[in-house]
């Protein structure tokens, strides 16, 4: 079993790693940091920094780079996860993965650990990207004063989190492509869902939408909030439950 599922993972792996869309979302998180990078060397050789009595960790490097993730990262996830479904929608793979000696248990979880360790990874590099930002800009750029701040904990545990969240934001969007063979829905409910949490995450019930997640990465970043919150709960038990919802999907898909 074990070994059965290893392989269907390295065929899985092999075969979702050729999308294009899987660069998207590894790289251009890391991308935005250097970009914000370049804005703050360019504030720092033309202009003196108000910000300088304050944690250039916060008011400059977390505040725009999770202004542009709140953005960014569901939209990303959402066009990766689709990718990851229509590979099998195109010359009728579907028919091909179920006729072959290979349950439909072991293709469906290779196929959701491949998806959860490109986000992992997609966190990870722009984590260590920031962090390195930011060492970077202490040596460079001494009176900004990233030096005087020890912010590593907060920038764990929001990243962390934002995991967390995307975890759960690709077990929906997995569910939502493997019902609706179409680029619209997917994408469209993730943009829907981008602008609805900004607007609905002040009230009670914005902790039990994952889509919140990346806004309230932001708001942790600035508030210096490195514990865990009933939004952090709910996004692990929205993963599961849509992990569920997407493997009784695929299960019911029938060969055409």
């Amino acid at each position: 079993m074990t070994n059965t599922f290893f392989k269907t993972f390295s065929a899985e792996q092999y075969k979702l790693s050729k999308n294009r869309e899987i660069f998207g979302v590894l790289l251009l998180p890391v991308l935005l940091v250097f970009m914000v990078d370049g804005y703050i060397i360019y504030k720092a050789n033309t202009e003196v920094f108000a910000e300088s009595l304050t944690n250039p960790w916060v008011v400059l490097l977390g505040r725009y780079v999770f202004q542009f993730y709140n953005l960014l990262y569901p939209i990303l996830v959402a066009i990766f996860v689709y990718a990851c479904c229509d590979i099998e929608y195109k010359n009728n793979n579907y028919k091909i993965l179920f006729t072959i000696p290979i349950s439909k248990t072991e293709i469906f979880f290779s196929k959701a650990l491949f998806i959860t360790l490109v986000i992992l990874f997609s966190v990870i590099l722009p984590y260590l990207a920031f962090l390195l930002s930011g060492y970077f800009l202490s040596v460079m750029y001494p009176e900004i004063g990233f030096q005087n701040y020890d912010y590593r904990e907060v920038i764990f545990y929001t990243f962390f989190k934002l995991f967390i969240a995307l975890s759960a934001i690709s077990m929906i969007q997995l569910s939502i492509s493997l019902a609706l063979n179409s680029f619209i829905y997917p994408i469209g409910f993730s943009m829907f869902m981008v602008v609805f949490s900004i607007v609905v995450a002040r009230k009670e019930f914005s902790d039990f939408i994952p889509y919140t997640g990346t806004y309230k990465s932001f708001e942790n970043i600035l508030s210096e909030n490195n514990s865990f919150a009933r939004l952090d709960y709910s996004n692990i038990v929205m993963m599961i439950l849509f992990l569920l919802a997407s493997y009784y999907l695929f299960k019911r898909k029938r060969i055409i």
